[in-house]
């Protein structure tokens, strides 16, 4: 005689016969047991498991790249051109030659006004502004505010006095600076002047002059300093804002 139960634990069969029973269980409790046992060891299984390496085609990292490269230029500053052009004014004895070599390194050397972003490039004529080296007592002739003892700028000339370019002033080389570095600073005072700057101030005993402080005449105080300082980096001329 036979007959079925439900348990707990599954679909049991009874089977009786000559005084003696047998129950079989389908899903017995030590069989559950030993499933749930197995499943807890995949998550060690899985995680022994590495990811495969994909490499990207030939074809589609030169793309990414050039996207990259792409970006980065649609988010660097852009450049402007400045022109200039180059002339003398009165008796020269200085070399004429070196002073356009020196003055272009000086207008592009990136200590100066190219930090805005900019470059200089000199042209035969028809430059945004006029470079020239004058005989000192040719200075007045440009303009009544200029003298014969400094350099200066009046309207779109930028006026390196000869006197000044030969042998800087007696406060500059006092203070121990060279040639070389008073021919940075005149070039890059008076072309300041025509970017838009005004006089400068000393801003503090032992500190870097401005650029645009008239280091020719007293450094009050400072050390003599050939390039503009950060807070001058800004031009009305040009359009660049200061930051």
């Amino acid at each position: 005689m036979c007959s079925m139960t439900y348990t707990a634990t599954g679909v049991a069969l009874l089977m009786t016969g000559g005084g003696a029973s047998l129950t079989a269980a389908s899903n017995t409790s030590s069989s559950i047991s030993a499933q749930i046992a197995a499943l807890q060891t995949l998550p060690a299984v899985t995680t022994s498991i590495k990811s495969p390496t994909l490499l990207e085609p030939a074809w589609l990292q030169q793309q990414n790249a050039a996207e990259e490269a792409a970006r980065r230029q649609a988010n660097a500053p852009q450049s402007s051109v400045v022109t200039y052009s180059v002339t003398t004014r009165g008796v020269i004895t200085a070399s004429v030659a070196e002073f356009k070599s020196q003055a272009n390194a000086t207008l592009n050397d990136a200590r100066g006004w190219s930090k805005m972003g900019v470059s200089f490039q000199e042209v035969a004529s028809g430059g945004m502004f006029t470079l020239v080296l004058s005989e000192a007592s040719q200075l007045p002739t440009f303009s009544p505010g200029c003298s014969a003892e400094y350099s200066c700028r009046a309207g779109q000339y930028v006026i390196i006095n000869q006197d000044r370019w030969l042998g800087a002033t007696t406060s500059w080389n006092q203070a121990g600076g060279s040639i070389r570095d008073y021919r940075h600073m005149v070039v890059n005072h008076e072309t300041g002047h025509w970017l838009g700057h005004g006089h400068e101030a000393c801003g503090g005993v032992g500190q870097s002059a401005p650029v645009m402080q008239q280091q020719s005449i007293d450094l009050q105080g400072c050390g003599f300093n050939p390039w503009p300082l950060a807070g001058e980096l800004w031009s009305t001329q040009l359009g660049i804002k200061k930051t």
